[in-house]
C-alpha cells in the first residue's frame, strides 16, 4: 500500500481549501445583499422638447446595490455586521427575472407620474388614468394567499377607488405592519371585497404587504410635451421624486438647482406627494460618494435619514414635490 508523501498532502489539502472556499463563494442561501449602489446623474435620461436654457447644476437619482447573497456574504454580515450592508430575504414564489420585471414596471409608472406632476407643476394640464391593478403573483406567505387570485383586479384600498399601480401599493403601504386592509378586487365580472392583514415580507423593510405582486391594468396617458426618459436596468419607483424635479427643471426658465449637485429618493403620486422607500441610508451613502450637496428624503424615511445628519451632505425632509421646489428656490442668492 503506497504511502502519501508530503506532496500530496499538500495537494489534497490545497484540493479541500478550494472546495471550502468555492463553497462560501458560490453556494446561495436565499437572501439578497443589500449596499449603497449609484448616484446617477438624469439629465442624459431625460430628453424634454421645450425651449431649452442654461442648467450647470445636476439632479441624481439614487440606488441601492442588490444582488444574491452567497454564503460568504451571510457569514460576513451576521458576524461583524458592517454599515449599510444587510440581507433581505428573497421573495418566495417567484423567481428573479419575475421581480426584475415588476421593478422595471414600476420604474416606468414612476416615470409617467413623474411627468404628468412635474408638467403640472409648471402650468400644464397631463392626464394619466388606469382602471385598477392587476394581480400577477399570489405569494404563499402573505395573507392574501387563499383569498386572492392571480388575474384579479384590484379597484380599491379601505373603499378608495385606485387607477394605477403605485398608488395602489401606497395605499396599502400607508399603515403599520400587522394592520388590516380592506381590498376589492374584480373577479369574473363581480366585485369581491377581503380584510386583509399586512406583514412585512422582508427583514429590516418598514414596507407592509399583504403578499401579491401586480402589475399595471389599462392605464393611459396624454401629454402636451413630448417628454422620453431611459433609465436602462435600473428598476422601481423610488426615483419618482428626483424624475419630477429634473423635468421641472428643464420646464422652467432659471436653473433651479443654482448650479448644485442634488439628490434624493422617494415615490411620486399624481398629488406631488412623496412616499417613503427602502435603503434611505444605502442611497444617502451613494449620493454623498457623487458630490451631492443636498439629499431630499421622504417624510416616512425621516428617523433612519436623521441618522444620517453628520454624514457630510445636508438631509432635507419633504412631503411633497412643492417641498422640494420651495427650498431650491430660497436657496437663490
Amino acid at each position: 500500500m503506497r504511502r502519501i508523501n508530503k506532496e500530496d498532502k499538500l495537494l489534497i489539502f490545497g484540493l479541500i481549501l478550494i472546495l471550502i472556499v468555492g463553497f462560501l463563494v458560490f453556494y446561495p442561501v436565499g437572501y439578497y445583499r443589500i449596499s449603497p449602489g449609484v448616484a446617477k446623474t438624469l439629465a442624459p435620461m431625460v430628453k424634454v422638447k421645450a425651449k431649452k436654457h442654461p442648467i450647470e447644476g445636476e439632479v441624481m437619482l439614487t440606488a441601492v446595490s442588490m444582488r444574491e447573497a452567497r454564503l460568504f456574504d451571510y457569514i460576513y454580515i451576521k458576524l461583524f455586521k458592517p454599515k449599510f450592508i444587510e440581507l433581505r430575504p428573497k421573495p418566495q414564489g417567484i423567481d428573479m427575472n419575475e421581480y426584475a420585471e415588476l421593478m422595471l414596471e414600476m420604474m416606468k409608472e414612476s416615470q409617467l407620474k413623474a411627468t404628468a406632476v412635474a408638467l403640472k407643476e409648471a402650468g400644464y394640464n397631463p392626464e394619466i388614468t388606469g382602471k385598477g391593478v392587476k394581480i400577477v403573483k399570489v405569494l404563499e406567505e402573505g395573507d392574501a394567499y387563499g383569498k386572492l387570485k392571480d388575474g384579479d383586479i384590484i379597484v380599491a384600498v379601505d373603499d378608495t377607488p385606485v387607477q394605477l399601480l403605485t398608488d395602489t401599493i401606497k395605499k396599502i403601504q400607508n399603515r403599520e405592519v400587522g394592520q388590516e386592509v380592506k381590498i376589492t378586487v374584480i373577479r369574473n365580472g363581480k366585485k369581491e371585497d377581503y380584510q386583509l392583514r399586512t406583514l412585512a415580507l422582508q427583514e429590516n423593510s418598514d414596507n407592509p404587504s399583504i403578499g401579491v405582486f401586480v402589475a399595471p391594468y389599462k392605464r393611459e396617458y396624454k401629454f402636451p410635451i413630448n417628454i422620453s426618459i431611459n433609465a436602462g436596468k435600473i428598476g422601481g419607483p423610488s426615483a419618482g421624486s428626483m424624475f419630477t424635479l429634473e423635468i421641472f427643471n428643464r420646464l422652467t426658465k432659471e436653473d433651479i438647482t443654482h448650479g448644485l449637485k442634488v439628490a434624493g429618493t422617494g415615490t411620486i403620486d399624481l398629488d406631488g406627494s412623496i412616499g417613503r422607500i427602502d435603503g434611505i441610508q444605502q442611497k444617502i451613502v451613494a449620493a454623498k460618494k457623487k458630490g451631492a450637496k443636498i439629499f431630499f428624503a421622504p417624510k416616512g424615511n425621516s428617523d433612519k435619514a436623521k441618522q444620517m445628519k453628520d454624514y457630510g451632505i445636508d438631509i432635507v425632509i419633504v412631503d411633497n414635490v412643492e417641498d422640494i421646489i420651495s427650498y431650491l428656490e430660497n436657496l437663490k442668492g
